[in-house]
C-alpha cells in the first residue's frame, strides 16, 4: 500500500501547524521565558497542554496561551543620557581614584621588592654546588 493513499497520513499532513498547537520551546519563545518555566506552568495548571504522540514519543502541545502570562515589553526609544553630575562630585570621584591609585602603587612597589629579595635567595641556593651523595660516600677525606 503506497503512503500517498494512507488516509491517516493524509489527514495528519493536512492539519495545519496552528491546530496542532505550540511546542514547549515555541511557547517559551512566545512568552519570553525558559522552557523549564513552561513545564512548571503546565504542572501547576497555569497553562493547559495535551500530551500527543510526537516524532520521539509523547510531547506536550499547547493549544492556547493565557493572556495574563504574556510579559509586556516596555518600549523606550529615548537615547540613554547619563545623570548630570556637578563638578564637585566629579572632583570627589577623581580624588578617590587618585588615593586608590597611590595605595595600589605602594602595594606594587612592596611586592616588587619582595620578588627581588626572593630571586636573590634562589640565586644563592643555586650557586652553591653540592656533590651527589654517592660521590661523597666514595670520596676519601684525609
Amino acid at each position: 500500500m503506497p503512503l500517498d493513499n494512507d488516509p491517516i497520513l493524509t489527514i495528519h499532513l493536512s492539519i495545519p501547524m496552528s491546530r496542532q498547537g505550540l511546542s514547549i520551546s515555541q511557547a517559551a519563545k512566545e512568552l519570553g521565558v525558559s522552557s523549564r518555566t513552561i513545564r512548571r506552568y503546565i504542572k501547576s495548571g497555569k497553562i493547559h497542554a495535551q500530551l500527543l504522540p510526537g516524532t520521539f514519543g509523547q510531547e506536550y502541545r499547547i493549544l492556547e496561551l493565557p493572556p495574563d502570562l504574556h510579559k509586556a515589553k516596555p518600549v523606550d526609544n529615548t537615547p540613554y543620557q547619563p545623570p548630570a553630575q556637578t563638578s564637585v562630585q566629579v572632583m570627589d570621584i577623581i580624588r578617590e581614584l587618585q588615593d586608590k591609585n597611590l595605595v595600589l602603587a605602594a602595594q606594587l612597589g612592596a611586592a616588587t621588592e619582595r620578588i627581588r629579595h626572593l630571586e636573590n635567595e634562589v640565586k644563592l641556593l643555586t650557586t652553591t654546588k653540592r656533590q651527589p651523595w654517592w660521590k661523597r660516600l666514595f670520596t676519601r677525606n684525609y
